[in-house]
């Protein structure tokens, strides 16, 4: 089933000046991929706000984007944590906001009194 997403798709070593890694071009994207401000969302989430909630376990996810309206998740430590709003708000939204003019507003999507592990605990 996952095969037909990874058709055409190209895999290629990179070493240039921003560092060294592998690169995965598919031109199978999601239909939410397609749309640019979309795109840009993922990225700015997979580069600069998920390296950082991660120190905490958590993780966001781009869920829609329709009309200027952000819709994201969040998971790990983020679920339920009594910082999420701000977390939200006065991080995540305002990154969005001054990198991409059509972000109009981020809305959380998350059940955050439900999940196996949704708040963080500091290690002893």
């Amino acid at each position: 089933l996952s095969l037909m997403y990874m058709q055409g798709s190209e895999v290629d070593f990179v070493d240039d000046v921003r560092g060294s890694g592998f690169v995965v071009n598919n031109p199978n994207l999601p239909p939410l991929m397609q749309d640019p401000v979309a795109a840009k969302v993922q990225q700015i989430l997979e580069e600069r706000i998920n390296p950082g909630v991660a120190s905490h376990g958590g993780w966001v996810s781009l869920i829609d984007y329709e009309a200027g309206r952000v819709y994201l998740k969040l998971g790990g430590g983020c679920q339920g944590c009594g910082m999420v709003d701000v977390t939200l708000k006065q991080g995540i939204e305002r990154v969005l906001k001054d990198e991409i003019p059509d972000v109009l507003e981020v809305l959380d999507t998350t059940d955050h009194a439900s999940g196996t592990n949704p708040y963080f605990s500091p290690g002893k």
